[in-house]
Protein backbone atom coordinates (compact mmCIF):
# COMPACT_ATOMS: atom_id res chain seq x y z
CA UNK A 1 0.00 0.00 0.00
CA UNK A 2 1.91 2.58 1.03
CA UNK A 3 2.69 6.56 0.17
CA UNK A 4 4.23 9.02 2.35
CA UNK A 5 2.83 12.68 3.27
CA UNK A 6 4.72 15.52 1.30
CA UNK A 7 4.64 17.27 5.03
CA UNK A 8 5.23 14.30 7.44
CA UNK A 9 8.39 14.73 9.75
CA UNK A 10 8.36 11.13 9.70
CA UNK A 11 7.84 10.17 6.18
CA UNK A 12 6.79 6.49 6.03
CA UNK A 13 3.55 5.96 7.43
CA UNK A 14 3.81 3.03 10.20
CA UNK A 15 4.09 -0.49 9.40
CA UNK A 16 3.23 -3.70 10.90
CA UNK A 17 4.91 -7.00 9.99
CA UNK A 18 3.24 -10.37 9.23
CA UNK A 19 3.38 -13.89 8.41
CA UNK A 20 1.08 -16.84 7.45
CA UNK A 21 0.40 -16.83 11.44
CA UNK A 22 -1.24 -13.45 10.64
CA UNK A 23 -3.64 -14.64 8.25
CA UNK A 24 -4.26 -17.66 9.88
CA UNK A 25 -5.26 -15.37 12.92
CA UNK A 26 -7.37 -13.09 10.58
CA UNK A 27 -9.67 -15.90 9.23
CA UNK A 28 -10.05 -17.03 12.82
CA UNK A 29 -11.62 -13.53 13.41
CA UNK A 30 -14.18 -13.38 10.14
CA UNK A 31 -16.54 -15.65 10.93
CA UNK A 32 -17.29 -13.73 14.32
CA UNK A 33 -18.12 -10.22 12.51
CA UNK A 34 -20.82 -8.83 13.34
CA UNK A 35 -21.13 -7.44 10.11
CA UNK A 36 -22.17 -8.86 6.95
CA UNK A 37 -20.18 -6.88 4.47
CA UNK A 38 -17.92 -4.46 4.05
CA UNK A 39 -16.40 -1.87 1.48
CA UNK A 40 -12.73 -2.49 2.32
CA UNK A 41 -11.18 -4.74 4.89
CA UNK A 42 -7.62 -4.81 5.98
CA UNK A 43 -5.30 -5.68 8.83
CA UNK A 44 -3.33 -2.24 9.85
CA UNK A 45 -1.00 -1.45 12.71
CA UNK A 46 -1.74 0.40 15.73
CA UNK A 47 -0.59 1.90 18.73
CA UNK A 48 -1.44 -1.77 20.36
CA UNK A 49 0.02 -4.19 17.53
CA UNK A 50 -2.16 -5.75 14.22
CA UNK A 51 -5.66 -4.84 14.26
CA UNK A 52 -8.60 -5.22 11.64
CA UNK A 53 -9.78 -2.49 9.96
CA UNK A 54 -13.04 -2.17 8.17
CA UNK A 55 -14.13 0.67 6.06
CA UNK A 56 -18.42 0.13 5.54
CA UNK A 57 -18.80 3.69 4.23
CA UNK A 58 -16.97 6.83 3.43
CA UNK A 59 -18.45 8.59 5.46
CA UNK A 60 -18.57 7.03 8.54
CA UNK A 61 -15.51 5.83 10.90
CA UNK A 62 -13.93 2.51 10.45
CA UNK A 63 -14.50 0.05 12.68
CA UNK A 64 -11.49 -2.48 14.51
CA UNK A 65 -11.57 -5.91 16.13
CA UNK A 66 -8.68 -7.57 17.75
CA UNK A 67 -6.89 -10.50 15.51
CA UNK A 68 -7.02 -12.54 18.75
CA UNK A 69 -10.12 -12.36 20.57
CA UNK A 70 -12.13 -10.93 17.59
CA UNK A 71 -13.70 -8.17 19.94
CA UNK A 72 -14.57 -4.96 18.59
CA UNK A 73 -12.70 -1.84 19.91
CA UNK A 74 -15.26 0.57 19.95
CA UNK A 75 -14.56 4.12 19.23
CA UNK A 76 -10.84 2.98 17.87
CA UNK A 77 -10.74 4.75 14.81
CA UNK A 78 -10.07 8.47 16.70
CA UNK A 79 -7.46 6.22 19.00
CA UNK A 80 -5.99 5.26 16.10
CA UNK A 81 -5.96 8.85 14.19
CA UNK A 82 -4.12 10.30 17.38
CA UNK A 83 -1.79 7.17 17.57
CA UNK A 84 -0.84 8.39 13.45
CA UNK A 85 -0.71 12.00 14.58
CA UNK A 86 1.99 11.98 16.85
CA UNK A 87 3.95 9.38 14.86
CA UNK A 88 4.09 12.30 11.94
CA UNK A 89 4.66 15.27 14.30
CA UNK A 90 6.97 13.49 16.45
CA UNK A 91 5.04 14.42 19.38
CA UNK A 92 3.82 12.07 22.72
CA UNK A 93 -0.08 11.11 22.30
CA UNK A 94 -0.60 13.62 25.34
CA UNK A 95 0.15 16.93 23.33
CA UNK A 96 -3.13 15.71 21.57
CA UNK A 97 -5.39 18.81 22.90
CA UNK A 98 -8.94 17.81 20.84
CA UNK A 99 -9.89 15.60 17.80
CA UNK A 100 -12.54 16.13 15.74
CA UNK A 101 -14.20 13.65 13.00
CA UNK A 102 -14.86 15.49 9.54
CA UNK A 103 -16.67 14.04 6.55
CA UNK A 104 -16.52 17.45 4.34
CA UNK A 105 -14.73 20.48 3.25
CA UNK A 106 -14.25 23.57 4.61
CA UNK A 107 -11.95 26.78 4.49
CA UNK A 108 -9.47 24.91 7.02
CA UNK A 109 -9.38 21.87 4.68
CA UNK A 110 -10.23 22.76 0.91
CA UNK A 111 -11.38 20.31 -1.29
CA UNK A 112 -7.89 20.19 -2.80
CA UNK A 113 -6.69 17.85 -0.39
CA UNK A 114 -9.08 14.93 -1.67
CA UNK A 115 -9.52 12.48 1.17
CA UNK A 116 -12.06 12.49 3.24
CA UNK A 117 -13.09 11.39 5.76
CA UNK A 118 -10.23 12.13 8.00
CA UNK A 119 -10.02 13.66 11.44
CA UNK A 120 -8.78 17.22 12.59
CA UNK A 121 -6.19 16.64 15.53
CA UNK A 122 -4.86 20.15 17.34
CA UNK A 123 -1.49 19.41 19.17
CA UNK A 124 0.07 21.48 21.03
CA UNK A 125 3.70 21.89 20.20
CA UNK A 126 6.78 20.96 21.53
CA UNK A 127 10.32 22.87 22.55
CA UNK A 128 10.50 26.13 21.61
CA UNK A 129 7.02 26.91 19.96
CA UNK A 130 5.00 25.30 22.76
CA UNK A 131 3.16 28.03 23.37
CA UNK A 132 1.53 27.18 19.41
CA UNK A 133 -0.24 24.57 17.81
CA UNK A 134 -0.70 22.43 14.66
CA UNK A 135 -3.39 21.12 13.27
CA UNK A 136 -3.47 17.41 11.58
CA UNK A 137 -5.96 16.09 8.86
CA UNK A 138 -5.65 12.02 9.46
CA UNK A 139 -7.17 9.62 7.04
CA UNK A 140 -6.82 6.46 9.25
CA UNK A 141 -7.79 4.20 5.95
CA UNK A 142 -4.56 4.43 4.67
CA UNK A 143 -2.50 6.00 7.47
CA UNK A 144 -2.39 9.00 5.73
CA UNK A 145 -1.26 12.55 6.65
CA UNK A 146 -3.76 14.35 4.48
CA UNK A 147 -2.84 17.88 5.61
CA UNK A 148 -0.90 19.80 8.06
CA UNK A 149 -1.85 23.20 9.35
CA UNK A 150 -0.78 26.13 11.83
CA UNK A 151 -1.01 29.58 12.20
CA UNK A 152 1.22 31.03 10.12
CA UNK A 153 -0.54 28.43 7.26
CA UNK A 154 -3.42 29.59 8.17
CA UNK A 155 -2.67 33.25 7.68
CA UNK A 156 -1.16 32.24 4.08
CA UNK A 157 -4.09 29.93 3.08
CA UNK A 158 -6.31 33.68 4.01
CA UNK A 159 -3.65 35.96 2.09
CA UNK A 160 -3.51 33.67 -0.96
CA UNK A 161 -7.47 33.18 -1.55
CA UNK A 162 -8.08 36.50 -0.61
CA UNK A 163 -5.47 37.97 -3.28
CA UNK A 164 -5.12 35.09 -5.81
CA UNK A 165 -7.96 33.32 -6.13
CA UNK A 166 -10.19 36.46 -4.79
CA UNK A 167 -12.70 33.27 -3.50
CA UNK A 168 -14.42 35.62 -1.19
CA UNK A 169 -16.17 37.27 -3.72
CA UNK A 170 -18.40 33.88 -4.27
CA UNK A 171 -20.13 35.13 -1.03
CA UNK A 172 -20.92 38.61 -2.31
CA UNK A 173 -22.32 38.09 -5.09
CA UNK A 174 -20.21 40.30 -7.00
CA UNK A 175 -19.34 37.68 -9.98
CA UNK A 176 -15.99 36.39 -9.19
CA UNK A 177 -15.40 34.82 -12.64
CA UNK A 178 -16.19 38.27 -14.58
CA UNK A 179 -14.24 40.32 -12.10
CA UNK A 180 -11.26 38.15 -12.50
CA UNK A 181 -11.50 37.10 -15.83
CA UNK A 182 -11.21 40.83 -16.61
CA UNK A 183 -8.28 41.55 -14.67
CA UNK A 184 -6.08 38.16 -16.47
CA UNK A 185 -7.36 39.55 -20.16
CA UNK A 186 -5.97 42.91 -18.86
CA UNK A 187 -2.56 41.20 -18.08
CA UNK A 188 -3.01 39.07 -21.33
CA UNK A 189 -3.51 42.24 -23.36
CA UNK A 190 -0.64 44.50 -21.31
CA UNK A 191 1.90 41.54 -21.90
CA UNK A 192 0.74 41.42 -25.54
CA UNK A 193 0.56 45.33 -26.52
CA UNK A 194 3.96 45.92 -24.81
CA UNK A 195 5.50 42.80 -26.54
CA UNK A 196 4.55 44.43 -29.90
CA UNK A 197 5.83 47.70 -28.64
CA UNK A 198 9.31 46.18 -27.29
CA UNK A 199 10.10 44.46 -31.41
CA UNK A 200 8.02 47.44 -33.22
CA UNK A 201 9.81 49.99 -32.39
CA UNK A 202 13.29 50.52 -33.56
CA UNK A 203 16.43 49.93 -30.96
CA UNK A 204 17.94 53.27 -29.82
CA UNK A 205 19.70 54.90 -26.61
CA UNK A 206 16.93 55.70 -24.06
CA UNK A 207 18.52 58.33 -21.71
CA UNK A 208 15.88 58.51 -19.33
CA UNK A 209 16.53 54.96 -16.44
CA UNK A 210 12.80 54.65 -15.84
CA UNK A 211 11.90 53.87 -19.81
CA UNK A 212 15.62 51.94 -19.67
CA UNK A 213 14.68 49.47 -16.75
CA UNK A 214 11.16 49.02 -18.61
CA UNK A 215 12.40 48.12 -21.56
CA UNK A 216 15.23 45.31 -20.22
CA UNK A 217 12.73 43.77 -18.00
CA UNK A 218 9.78 43.74 -20.24
CA UNK A 219 12.83 41.76 -22.99
CA UNK A 220 12.89 39.00 -19.88
CA UNK A 221 9.16 38.96 -18.23
CA UNK A 222 6.69 39.18 -21.56
CA UNK A 223 6.65 35.37 -21.16
CA UNK A 224 6.51 34.58 -18.19
CA UNK A 225 3.42 37.08 -17.23
CA UNK A 226 2.04 35.46 -21.00
CA UNK A 227 2.20 32.26 -19.52
CA UNK A 228 0.49 33.16 -15.94
CA UNK A 229 -2.22 35.17 -17.40
CA UNK A 230 -3.30 32.84 -20.12
CA UNK A 231 -2.73 29.35 -17.99
CA UNK A 232 -4.50 30.91 -15.30
CA UNK A 233 -7.67 32.37 -17.30
CA UNK A 234 -7.91 28.96 -18.91
CA UNK A 235 -8.13 27.36 -15.07
CA UNK A 236 -10.31 29.96 -14.02
CA UNK A 237 -12.74 28.97 -16.32
CA UNK A 238 -12.29 25.32 -16.64
CA UNK A 239 -12.61 24.95 -12.35
CA UNK A 240 -16.03 27.55 -13.08
CA UNK A 241 -17.82 25.27 -16.56
CA UNK A 242 -16.31 21.88 -16.24
CA UNK A 243 -17.22 19.49 -13.89
CA UNK A 244 -14.67 17.56 -12.46
CA UNK A 245 -14.95 13.58 -12.56
CA UNK A 246 -11.76 13.21 -9.88
CA UNK A 247 -12.98 10.95 -6.54
CA UNK A 248 -12.48 7.93 -4.51
CA UNK A 249 -15.05 5.44 -5.43
CA UNK A 250 -15.91 2.20 -3.71
CA UNK A 251 -16.61 -1.08 -5.29
CA UNK A 252 -19.58 -3.18 -4.42
CA UNK A 253 -19.53 -4.44 -0.72
CA UNK A 254 -17.55 -7.32 0.15
CA UNK A 255 -19.46 -10.40 1.17
CA UNK A 256 -17.44 -11.53 4.54
CA UNK A 257 -18.98 -14.94 4.55
CA UNK A 258 -17.65 -15.80 1.58
CA UNK A 259 -13.95 -15.83 3.64
CA UNK A 260 -15.01 -18.01 6.09
CA UNK A 261 -13.81 -21.54 6.09
CA UNK A 262 -15.67 -24.18 7.79
CA UNK A 263 -14.36 -25.98 10.95
CA UNK A 264 -13.53 -29.34 9.40
CA UNK A 265 -11.73 -27.53 6.28
CA UNK A 266 -9.80 -25.21 8.77
CA UNK A 267 -6.25 -27.92 8.94
CA UNK A 268 -6.27 -28.63 5.92
CA UNK A 269 -6.30 -24.94 4.96
CA UNK A 270 -3.99 -23.54 7.71
CA UNK A 271 -1.36 -26.13 5.92
CA UNK A 272 -1.96 -24.83 2.70
CA UNK A 273 -1.43 -21.11 3.50
CA UNK A 274 2.18 -22.44 5.44
CA UNK A 275 3.35 -24.21 2.09
CA UNK A 276 2.08 -21.18 -0.04
CA UNK A 277 4.40 -18.13 1.48
CA UNK A 278 7.90 -18.36 2.08
CA UNK A 279 8.64 -18.81 5.90
CA UNK A 280 10.45 -15.83 5.87
CA UNK A 281 8.55 -13.78 3.78
CA UNK A 282 7.56 -10.57 5.73
CA UNK A 283 4.01 -9.02 5.04
CA UNK A 284 2.97 -5.06 5.00
CA UNK A 285 -0.53 -5.42 4.03
CA UNK A 286 -3.08 -7.87 4.09
CA UNK A 287 -6.27 -6.76 2.60
CA UNK A 288 -9.50 -9.13 1.50
CA UNK A 289 -10.31 -8.31 -1.70
CA UNK A 290 -14.25 -9.70 -3.58
CA UNK A 291 -12.41 -10.76 -6.99
CA UNK A 292 -14.44 -9.97 -10.48
CA UNK A 293 -13.64 -13.51 -11.16
CA UNK A 294 -15.29 -15.51 -8.68
CA UNK A 295 -12.91 -15.72 -5.94
CA UNK A 296 -12.43 -14.70 -3.15
CA UNK A 297 -8.86 -13.36 -2.32
CA UNK A 298 -6.80 -12.69 0.17
CA UNK A 299 -4.07 -9.98 -1.17
CA UNK A 300 -0.40 -10.14 0.62
CA UNK A 301 2.07 -6.91 0.06
CA UNK A 302 5.45 -8.30 0.78
CA UNK A 303 7.43 -5.31 2.08
CA UNK A 304 9.98 -3.71 0.05
CA UNK A 305 13.26 -2.74 1.79
CA UNK A 306 13.31 0.74 3.19
CA UNK A 307 15.82 2.91 2.17
CA UNK A 308 15.72 6.27 4.08
CA UNK A 309 16.87 9.44 1.96
CA UNK A 310 20.08 10.96 2.87
CA UNK A 311 19.90 14.84 3.30
CA UNK A 312 17.28 17.90 3.39
CA UNK A 313 17.26 18.17 -0.38
CA UNK A 314 16.55 14.29 -0.73
CA UNK A 315 13.62 13.80 1.99
CA UNK A 316 11.62 16.64 -0.14
CA UNK A 317 12.41 15.41 -3.47
CA UNK A 318 10.83 12.04 -1.93
CA UNK A 319 7.60 13.56 -0.01
CA UNK A 320 6.89 14.76 -3.31
CA UNK A 321 7.43 11.76 -5.49
CA UNK A 322 6.41 9.24 -3.01
CA UNK A 323 7.78 5.79 -2.85
CA UNK A 324 5.91 2.85 -3.02
CA UNK A 325 6.72 0.14 0.09
CA UNK A 326 5.99 -3.34 -1.42
CA UNK A 327 8.09 -5.25 -3.63
CA UNK A 328 5.13 -7.79 -4.48
CA UNK A 329 2.13 -9.12 -3.70
CA UNK A 330 0.57 -12.58 -3.41
CA UNK A 331 -2.96 -13.67 -3.58
CA UNK A 332 -4.14 -16.25 -1.61
CA UNK A 333 -7.95 -17.91 -2.44
CA UNK A 334 -9.71 -17.62 1.12
CA UNK A 335 -11.52 -20.82 0.28
CA UNK A 336 -8.62 -22.95 -0.12
CA UNK A 337 -5.35 -21.45 1.14
CA UNK A 338 -3.90 -22.25 -2.08
CA UNK A 339 -2.22 -19.38 -4.35
CA UNK A 340 -4.18 -17.66 -6.98
CA UNK A 341 -3.40 -16.95 -9.96
CA UNK A 342 -4.74 -13.66 -9.98
CA UNK A 343 -2.44 -10.62 -10.26
CA UNK A 344 -2.73 -6.58 -9.00
CA UNK A 345 -2.45 -6.23 -12.98
CA UNK A 346 -5.52 -8.32 -13.44
CA UNK A 347 -7.29 -7.95 -10.39
CA UNK A 348 -7.05 -3.85 -11.52
CA UNK A 349 -8.33 -4.60 -15.34
CA UNK A 350 -11.23 -6.22 -13.06
CA UNK A 351 -11.59 -3.48 -10.89
CA UNK A 352 -12.22 -1.05 -14.06
CA UNK A 353 -14.40 -3.25 -15.67
CA UNK A 354 -16.81 -2.69 -12.63
CA UNK A 355 -16.48 1.28 -12.87
CA UNK A 356 -16.69 1.90 -17.26
CA UNK A 357 -18.36 -0.68 -20.03
CA UNK A 358 -15.50 1.03 -22.09
CA UNK A 359 -12.45 -1.05 -23.54
CA UNK A 360 -9.45 -0.65 -22.22
CA UNK A 361 -6.50 0.42 -24.42
CA UNK A 362 -3.35 0.44 -22.06
CA UNK A 363 -2.30 -0.12 -18.51
CA UNK A 364 1.30 0.53 -16.37
CA UNK A 365 1.76 0.61 -12.83
CA UNK A 366 2.64 4.39 -11.27
CA UNK A 367 4.98 3.82 -8.49
CA UNK A 368 5.43 8.00 -8.35
CA UNK A 369 3.72 10.90 -8.25
CA UNK A 370 3.59 13.42 -10.77
CA UNK A 371 1.40 15.77 -13.45
CA UNK A 372 -1.22 13.47 -13.68
CA UNK A 373 -1.48 11.96 -10.67
CA UNK A 374 -0.06 14.05 -7.85
CA UNK A 375 0.82 13.54 -3.89
CA UNK A 376 -2.86 15.07 -3.10
CA UNK A 377 -3.80 11.38 -3.71
CA UNK A 378 -1.64 9.83 -0.96
CA UNK A 379 -1.71 6.15 -2.49
CA UNK A 380 1.03 4.25 -4.05
CA UNK A 381 1.03 1.90 -6.13
CA UNK A 382 -1.92 2.29 -8.21
CA UNK A 383 -2.43 0.98 -11.84
CA UNK A 384 -3.24 3.58 -14.58
CA UNK A 385 -6.19 2.24 -16.84
CA UNK A 386 -6.79 3.97 -20.01
CA UNK A 387 -9.80 3.79 -21.85
CA UNK A 388 -11.81 4.44 -25.63
CA UNK A 389 -14.56 6.32 -24.19
CA UNK A 390 -15.04 9.27 -26.85
CA UNK A 391 -13.64 11.29 -24.00
CA UNK A 392 -10.29 10.21 -23.21
CA UNK A 393 -10.60 8.75 -19.45
CA UNK A 394 -7.75 7.59 -17.34
CA UNK A 395 -8.74 5.43 -14.02
CA UNK A 396 -6.46 5.45 -11.47
CA UNK A 397 -7.01 2.11 -9.41
CA UNK A 398 -5.77 0.29 -6.45
CA UNK A 399 -5.75 -3.54 -6.09
CA UNK A 400 -4.56 -3.00 -2.34
CA UNK A 401 -8.11 -1.67 -1.02
CA UNK A 402 -9.72 -2.49 -4.79
CA UNK A 403 -10.93 1.04 -4.71
CA UNK A 404 -10.96 3.79 -7.68
CA UNK A 405 -8.56 6.06 -6.28
CA UNK A 406 -9.05 9.11 -9.02
CA UNK A 407 -9.99 9.52 -12.73
CA UNK A 408 -9.24 12.26 -15.12
CA UNK A 409 -10.22 12.61 -19.13
CA UNK A 410 -8.36 14.85 -22.28
CA UNK A 411 -9.96 17.91 -20.92
CA UNK A 412 -8.50 17.75 -17.31
CA UNK A 413 -4.69 16.89 -18.27
CA UNK A 414 -4.77 19.56 -21.08
CA UNK A 415 -5.43 22.19 -18.30
CA UNK A 416 -3.39 20.16 -15.75
CA UNK A 417 -0.77 20.09 -17.70
CA UNK A 418 -1.33 23.89 -18.63
CA UNK A 419 -1.12 25.11 -15.47
CA UNK A 420 1.41 22.16 -14.41
CA UNK A 421 3.95 24.00 -17.12
CA UNK A 422 2.79 27.69 -17.31
CA UNK A 423 1.52 28.49 -13.97
CA UNK A 424 3.85 26.52 -11.42
CA UNK A 425 6.74 25.79 -13.81
CA UNK A 426 7.05 22.63 -12.64
CA UNK A 427 8.91 21.51 -15.84
CA UNK A 428 12.13 23.32 -13.99
CA UNK A 429 11.43 20.80 -11.00
CA UNK A 430 14.14 18.23 -12.45
CA UNK A 431 16.54 20.62 -13.66
CA UNK A 432 16.97 22.23 -11.12
CA UNK A 433 14.26 20.93 -8.11
CA UNK A 434 11.50 22.60 -6.29
CA UNK A 435 13.37 24.66 -4.26
CA UNK A 436 15.66 26.64 -6.83
CA UNK A 437 12.30 26.68 -8.82
CA UNK A 438 10.66 28.48 -5.68
CA UNK A 439 13.39 31.14 -5.82
CA UNK A 440 13.34 31.77 -9.52
CA UNK A 441 9.60 32.31 -9.72
CA UNK A 442 9.82 34.67 -6.66
CA UNK A 443 12.62 36.50 -8.68
CA UNK A 444 10.60 36.44 -11.55
CA UNK A 445 7.71 38.44 -9.71
CA UNK A 446 10.06 40.57 -8.04
CA UNK A 447 11.03 41.63 -12.08
CA UNK A 448 7.00 41.86 -12.66
CA UNK A 449 6.74 44.46 -9.55
CA UNK A 450 9.73 46.32 -10.26
CA UNK A 451 8.95 46.48 -14.11
CA UNK A 452 5.08 47.93 -13.06
CA UNK A 453 7.14 50.36 -10.48
CA UNK A 454 8.97 51.88 -13.25
CA UNK A 455 5.89 52.46 -15.56
CA UNK A 456 3.86 54.01 -13.00
CA UNK A 457 6.96 56.13 -12.74
CA UNK A 458 6.83 57.03 -16.51
CA UNK A 459 3.28 57.59 -15.98
CA UNK A 460 3.47 60.19 -13.16
CA UNK A 461 6.20 62.09 -15.17
CA UNK A 462 4.66 62.45 -18.20
CA UNK A 463 1.39 63.49 -16.27
CA UNK A 464 3.22 66.12 -14.53
CA UNK A 465 4.64 67.02 -17.89
CA UNK A 466 0.86 67.29 -19.00
CA UNK A 467 -0.48 69.43 -16.36
CA UNK A 468 2.83 71.52 -16.65
CA UNK A 469 2.05 72.05 -20.37
CA UNK A 470 -1.14 72.57 -19.96
CA UNK A 471 -0.59 75.52 -16.95
CA UNK A 472 1.86 77.61 -19.59
CA UNK A 473 -0.72 77.10 -22.19
CA UNK A 474 -3.40 78.67 -19.79
CA UNK A 475 -1.15 81.02 -18.52
CA UNK A 476 0.06 82.58 -21.67
CA UNK A 477 -3.76 82.53 -22.94
CA UNK A 478 -3.83 84.65 -19.96
CA UNK A 479 -1.35 87.55 -20.42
Amino acid sequence: MAWFGPQAQKMMPPQFEAKASTLIQLEGVIDQLPIAEAAIVKVVASAGGNLLQITQSDHQPRRYFDLVSGEELLGYDQEQAKWLASHYLGVPLQAVTSINFRDRFDASYPPVNRLLPVYEVTIKAQGETKNKTQTAFIYTETGALASLNNGAKANMQRFFKALHTWSWLDKTGLGRVLLVSVFMLTLLAMASTGLYLVFALPKRTIPNPSRRWHRRLAYVLWLPLLGWSASGFYHLLQAQYVQPVSGIRLLAPIQLADFAVSEEAKSAWQNSVNSSLPSNAHLNAITLNQSIIGEPLYRLGVSAPIVQPANGHEKRKARFAGRAMEKSAAYINARTGLPSEVTDQILAASLVQSFTSSPQTSMQLVTQFGPVYDFRNKRLPVWQVDVNDGAGSRLFVDPISGILVDQNRSIERAESLSFSILHKWNLLRPLVGPETRDVIIVITLLGIIAISGFGFVMYQKRSNAGRRGVGQLHASRVE
